[in-house]
Order: C-alpha cells, then structure tokens, then sequence
C-alpha cells in the first residue's frame, strides 16, 4: 500500500499550489490509481487549493495550507487545511463570469467532498471510490 501524501505548511501562493499539484499528481498515480481517476483527483484537489487562495487569506499575512492523502484498497481521500478565516470572493464585473463555480466542480470531480469551516480554518475532504483489485489467483 502506497504510503500517505502529507505536505504542509505549503505558502498559498501559486507556484507553491502548482508545485503542490505536481507533487500530489506523482503520489496517486505511484499508488497505482488509473489516469483518468487520477486527473479527477488532482483536478478536485487543486481546485480546493485554488480556493484557499481565494477565500482563506486575506493579504494580510502569509497563508498556509496542509495536504494529507491516502489511498485505500477501496478509496483515496485527500484533506485540504487551511488556517485562515473565510472571506466572500471580489466581485467578478464581466458580462459572463468564469467564477464561483468552486464548489460544483469539487463535487462534479469527487464521490464524495466535505466541508467544514470555523474560527480555525476550513477542511476540506474528498473522497474517490476505486474499483476493487481483482485477487491474483
């Protein structure tokens, strides 16, 4: 079994979320999940990340946030912290906007994604069901 992804105090900035990306992208598909499955994952993970950037920090200080994920015969789950306080997103003044669609994508991408958010921070976890391993006979 492949050994948990755990990165944190990672500055919310954006090299360091797109570093963070790559990292993770490397540990599902070592642990052996298919790339497609894969892409959903990341894509959820990084859009999780995005929103800490967004939403957690509010210039003020520097941002942090920490990964965690594992992968289980029957599930990967990944768990987003961040340490900051929620703040509602800058207006977005075009005609069409390409924002605050977030949360649908998070659970479009994952089985299953929660959050929960307090004086702490926000959690995010997400879940992926995998397809059980055929035993080898």
């Amino acid at each position: 079994m492949q050994e948990p992804f755990r990165c944190h105090g990672v500055p919310a900035v954006p090299a360091a979320l797109r570093r963070l990306r790559h990292d993770l992208m490397a540990w599902v598909l070592a642990a052996g999940i298919d790339e497609r499955r894969a892409g959903d994952i990341v894509l959820a993970s990084y859009e999780a990340l995005a929103n800490v950037a967004d939403h957690a920090y509010d210039g003020t200080g520097d941002g942090l946030v920490d990964v965690d994920a594992s992968a289980y015969p029957d599930r990967v789950e990944v768990v987003i912290t961040d340490h900051g306080q929620w703040r509602a997103p800058v207006p977005d003044t075009q005609p069409v906007s390409l924002r605050g669609r977030g949360l649908l994508l998070l659970r479009a991408s994952a089985d299953r994604a929660d959050i929960s958010s307090g004086d702490a921070g926000t959690v995010v976890t997400l879940a992926w069901d995998l397809d059980p391993v055929p035993d080898a006979r």
